[in-house]
């Protein structure tokens, strides 16, 4: 397998993101069938228009208050509650929260890589627009193309950054092993392999953090199952969650 980073110009609200892309794909030689392109999720967000100037937010007397536990400025704790499903914790500069289904920090409200004062919001309905740049990017280049919009998160007691991926199309997101044996011959019960995840990890390795400039990275020789639409979701809900229903019963005993 092997991981290509495409170098691009800064985005802007309104570009032309699959067009973009594919003129990109020219510095890996083009696009090949079975490709899998691996999209950071601000970017698209960009596209999207979800950059907020922080000066133009008034908070709310609860957005204050938040601000004064958590050490935050008052405008993006603001746009962080508006974007929450909820919030789960708070401690200092960060507010744990619970968005679209996703355990994420500060409801995926983000100050880098944009233009200073500004913040960077998830961007909406990244399944539909996986889809929208699968066939946009498809028509342009012939080759048939699985979709990967990624975010950063990180995992429980882990130090640092991995990829998730928050919307999927041209594969299978979950991979189901229960069934299949290990090398000693023994059923799997229980694993499933976040594919899409493992996938958008090693892109986001490319990727980078900071000022690399590389927002896409091409997955070539993958090996995955290739589909029209995926059958499983990678999301489950709190009570499947070993980690949410886990710490959810050890603070009620």
């Amino acid at each position: 397998m092997r991981v290509l980073g495409l170098n691009m110009p800064l985005i802007k609200p309104g570009d032309d993101l699959s067009a973009m892309i594919a003129r990109a794909t020219e510095q890996v030689g083009g696009l090949r069938d079975e490709d899998i392109i691996v999209i950071s999720s601000k970017v698209v967000a960009t596209v999207q228009g979800r950059v907020r100037e922080l000066a133009r937010v008034r908070p709310s007397a609860r957005a204050k208050k938040i601000a004064a536990k958590s050490g935050q400025d008052p405008e993006f704790v603001e746009l962080v509650l508006r974007e929450a499903g909820s919030v789960l914790n708070i401690s200092k500069n960060v507010i744990l929260t619970l968005k679209s289904g996703v355990i994420c920090a500060n409801a995926g409200v983000d100050n880098s890589n944009v233009p200073p004062g500004h913040v960077v919001l998830m961007p909406t309905n990244p399944n539909r627009v996986a889809r929208e740049l699968q066939r946009a990017i498809e028509q342009r280049t012939n080759a048939r193309v699985g979709v990967i919009i990624t975010d950063s998160n990180v995992k429980p007691l882990r130090l640092g950054t991995v990829g998730q991926a928050i919307g999927v199309t041209g594969l299978e997101p979950v991979v189901d092993c229960r069934g299949q044996h290990d090398l000693y011959g023994k059923p799997l019960r229980i694993t499933f392999r976040a594919l899409a995840d493992q996938l958008a990890t090693a892109a986001q390795a490319v990727m980078g953090e900071a000022a690399e400039g590389v927002p896409v990275v091409v997955v070539r020789g993958a090996g995955v199952e290739f589909v029209e639409k995926p059958k499983r979701s990678p999301k489950i809900s709190p009570k499947q969650c070993i980690y949410f229903n886990g710490l959810k019963l050890s603070k009620k005993s």
